[in-house]
Order: C-alpha cells, then sequence, then structure tokens
C-alpha cells in the first residue's frame, strides 16, 4: 500500500512539472537553427532563426510587417534589436484638450462613404460646424464634408458631432489623411486648428481567401516569439477591420506578470503572426 502511494505521489509529481512547463513539441531557435522539441504538429518555421535583420527598415509599419513583436502602448511601438519604432496616429494627443475621434480612428481601413463621429468643445464650432477634409498620401483632397453639432454648440464643453465624405479609392498608394479643421468666425482670426489622422483606403479590387481556426493556429505555432511566449489557448477574437487573429496564450508560471493578458495576433492577409 505504501508503495502504491509513493507511486502516484510521483505520477502526480510529474504531471505537475509537465502542466507547469507546457507543451515540448515545438520548434525553438538555438545557436542560429530551428531545432526539434518533441513531436511538433506544425513544420519547421522557414523564416531565419536568429537575430532579425533591421536592414531596409526605417518606419512603424515596416517594423510590424517583418513580424517584429509590438508593444500594445499608446501609440503601439515596434521593436527589433536595439531599434524602436512609434506608430504614427497624427497630432491626437496634442489635440485631445480640444477634439477627439470615436471612427475612424488613426491608421483604420476606411472606404466610402466614411462617416465620422466624435467630440469638440463648442469654440472648435461656428454656426454648428465645420470642415472636414479627405487627402491623399500627396495631400491632395479627395473627399469633403462638413461636421454637424449634435447639440448646443455655444459652449466651452464638448458637443458630439457626426459628417460623412464620399470619395474614390487613390489608384497610387492607400494611405492618406483625415483632417478636421476648426472653423473660425469670418473676420474673427484665431488659430488655425486642426486634427489631422493618419488613415488607410480599402482597396477595392483586394480579395484573399479567409482563413478557418485551425490554419490560424498553425501559423501561430511557427513563429517563435508567440510558441515560447507561452501555450497557445482555444480561446480567440477576431479584428474584422484589421482581419487579424487573437489568441489568447496561457503563460508559463515564470513568465506570469500582473495584469498582462498577452495574445498571438496573426494577421489574415498576410498569414503571419
Amino acid at each position: 500500500m505504501k508503495k502504491l502511494s509513493l507511486i502516484i505521489i510521483a505520477v502526480v509529481i510529474v504531471v505537475a512539472v509537465l502542466f507547469l512547463r507546457g507543451s515540448e513539441d515545438r520548434w525553438i531557435c538555438e545557436n542560429g537553427q530551428w531545432i526539434k522539441h518533441g513531436n511538433p504538429s506544425a513544420s519547421m518555421p522557414t523564416k531565419p532563426c536568429g537575430e532579425k535583420q533591421t536592414a531596409g527598415i526605417t518606419n512603424f509599419q515596416e517594423c510590424v510587417n517583418a513580424d517584429n513583436p509590438v508593444m500594445e502602448s499608446y501609440p503601439r511601438q515596434c521593436r527589433i534589436g536595439n531599434q524602436t519604432f512609434t506608430e504614427d496616429i497624427g497630432n491626437e494627443l496634442e489635440a485631445l484638450d480640444l477634439i477627439f475621434l470615436d471612427t475612424p480612428r488613426p491608421n483604420q481601413i476606411i472606404k466610402s462613404p466614411l462617416v465620422i463621429k466624435g467630440q469638440a468643445n463648442g469654440p472648435w464650432f461656428f454656426e454648428s460646424d465645420f470642415p472636414v477634409v479627405l487627402t491623399d498620401w500627396d495631400g491632395l483632397i479627395i473627399g469633403e464634408g462638413i461636421a454637424i453639432a449634435q447639440g448646443e454648440w455655444m459652449t466651452e464643453e464638448f458637443v458630439p458631432f457626426i459628417a460623412e465624405i464620399k470619395f474614390e479609392v487613390p489608384k497610387y498608394k492607400n494611405n492618406g489623411t483625415l483632417i478636421l479643421q476648426k472653423n473660425n468666425p469670418p473676420g474673427l482670426p484665431g488659430p488655425d486648428d486642426a486634427l489631422e489622422i493618419p488613415v488607410f483606403f480599402e482597396e477595392e479590387n483586394e480579395s484573399f481567401l479567409s482563413l478557418n481556426f485551425d490554419e490560424v493556429l498553425a501559423i501561430a505555432r511557427e513563429n517563435s516569439e508567440c510558441y515560447n511566449a507561452g501555450i497557445l489557448t482555444d480561446k480567440y477574437s477576431y479584428n474584422e477591420n484589421s482581419k487579424t487573429w487573437w489568441i489568447d496564450l496561457k503563460r508559463a508560471i515564470e513568465l506570469e506578470k500582473d495584469g498582462c493578458n498577452p495574445a498571438c495576433v496573426v494577421n489574415e492577409k498576410r498569414k503571419s503572426a
């Protein structure tokens, strides 16, 4: 009986250790080479193992496109080696005391007609409105509209507004700028304040095959940073705007941090994590 109890205790200890360590069926980068641990279900990663190359990367988006880790601060930051690139969100933070947007958000993919909603303080309006402009990558105006106050605008408080702009998607490059201009009374000069945020245009001829969760999971498993950060779970969410899957990670005890809820993000268009 005593021997049986010892065996049971040993089995429990082994199971607990395996649970805490997580799955060993994975590809791990060691000394610049992919090493198979256990029997991973995914094939060996095709991208280089080891230190990432920084040549040619000059901004946040290029850093993201190269599958480098993104810090979920605001604005977001992408790190590669000793370099950190910050996401361009226009002058949103500087204008927060005057105006802010609910939709669209900086770097959101937009399509026509674009509905714009937010709040601005009363002095931003004149006769209950202010102009809104949409430009392409080169500053050429491709759409204009008027934001209308949804309440009493003769106040120092914030007032909700709504606007709509119809536009044609530029033929060259898919990025532009949304500009919300302060409306100064005629003959009364005032500061030419404006909120400017970068946006991306939805490509009309864009088409790609949607992925299912098994395919997304396979992509996530090939990413060493995702796989080494914890155990991929079956809990996920899907962001329609960015076409990204967010898979929850269960971290090992030694990696846990208070208040941290890590996820592996898979881009459906680029098929990368």
